[in-house]
């Protein structure tokens, strides 16, 4: 879904649609440390990680034991697979939902922290909302393209300008109509969103494939030629700027020729975001994408970092997010979303919560 701002500050620098990634881990060292050290830990609401948490297992509890979730390391040997969920998944469960000091406890008596050694980036990213249309009509003209029949996983498809040109022919349809390119980049930007219709119904849009090209975050190439100034490069500067220069902003979307497809959802509750990699509905500041190569999906991470103090699970991934020193939180949807994705760029520590019955227990 989205990624940096310089490079929403460096995915415009980053994720560039949900999709597990690729290539050869980063590796990354982990410290034992004792929950009660984690600055923050026993201020944070746990009970709305614990929500989270629970909605994971409904996927891990049902996967083959030994489901590959991700990690290197000590987490993928204590972490890696679905079966060794299996216990805390139990005890998670039986936690009466918002109960703060019961969910505490759970955190505490079950899971074991790993600090992951060196500072680690946060930025954000959230389901933007756009005024659409699900035919074409007047004002309603951009479109919004499903799957190929002919997209080959892996395999090198149709660039962004090829495919902007109408070179898909046959081979997709478009789902839904936009008002204007630059909307329907931003969408692909965050790789799922909400759809506003003329009769002021909403649909939603997840994430549902991309041509397999390589990103270019435009936001460095803005810097680079003038357009922006490093200090100003956000979610909403580049969509502000794209729109006020309709004559060169194709071209450059176009230097961005990764190209993203989507699907309509059905039944996600209004409240949560789109499913994400583990396959279930993101949790608005509760989720973060991560690298899997280094952190398996479904792990609890805290993330201590000067605003934002909170437990959160490891339920996306993002092409822009690469090795263990980087994660993307998810803010949701919404004007308060968008702003905090847009600007979201703090350097800070990140813990792992390991499940205490394949953890060694930590040092105090």
């Amino acid at each position: 879904m989205k990624r940096n701002w310089l490079g929403l500050a460096l995915a415009l620098t980053g994720l560039g649609g949900c999709t597990m990634p690729s290539g050869p881990t980063t590796g990354m060292s982990l410290t034992p440390v004792s929950l009660s050290a984690i600055p923050g830990w026993d201020q944070d609401d746990q009970a709305a990680a614990l929500a989270s948490f629970v909605r994971s297992c409904a996927v891990l509890d049902v996967a083959p034991e030994d489901e590959k979730l991700g990690g290197t390391g000590i987490a993928a040997t204590m972490a890696g697979q679905a079966g060794q969920w299996r216990a805390a998944c139990a005890a998670g469960r039986a936690v009466i939902p918002g109960d703060q000091a019961a969910a505490r406890q759970f955190f505490n008596a079950d899971f074991a922290a790993y600090r992951i050694d060196g500072p680690v980036l946060l930025t954000g990213y959230f389901e933007p909302d756009f005024p659409a249309s699900l035919t074409m009509r007047p004002g309603f003209s951009v479109p919004l393209y499903s799957k190929p029949n002919d997209l080959i996983p892996g395999t090198p498809y149709l660039t962004r300008a090829q495919i902007n040109d109408g070179a898909l022919d046959a081979s997709a349809h478009p789902i839904a109509w936009l008002a204007n390119p630059v909307d329907a980049f931003m969408l692909q930007i965050q790789g799922s969103g909400r759809l506003t219709l003329p009769d002021g119904s909403m649909v939603r849009v997840g994430f549902d494939g991309q041509n397999n090209q390589p990103y270019v975050p435009i936001g460095r190439i803005m810097v680079k030629q003038g357009d922006l100034a490093a200090d100003n490069v956000s979610y909403q500067s580049i969509s502000a700027w794209l729109k006020a220069h309709p004559t060169q902003a194709q071209g450059l979307m176009n230097q961005n020729p990764r190209y993203v497809f989507f699907k309509i959802l059905q039944g996600v509750p209004a409240h949560l975001g789109p499913p994400g990699a583990l396959g279930v509905p993101l949790t608005p500041r509760r989720t973060i994408a991560v690298d899997s190569h280094d952190i398996p999906l479904g792990t609890p991470v805290f993330l201590a970092t000067p605003s934002f103090d909170h437990l959160t699970i490891a339920q996306d991934v993002g092409g822009g997010i690469n090795g263990a020193h980087a994660a993307d939180l998810f803010a949701g949807s919404g004007p308060a979303a968008e702003s905090l994705a847009g600007h979201l760029h703090e350097n800070g520590a990140m813990y792992l919560l390991l499940p205490r019955p394949a953890a060694a227990t930590p040092t105090s």
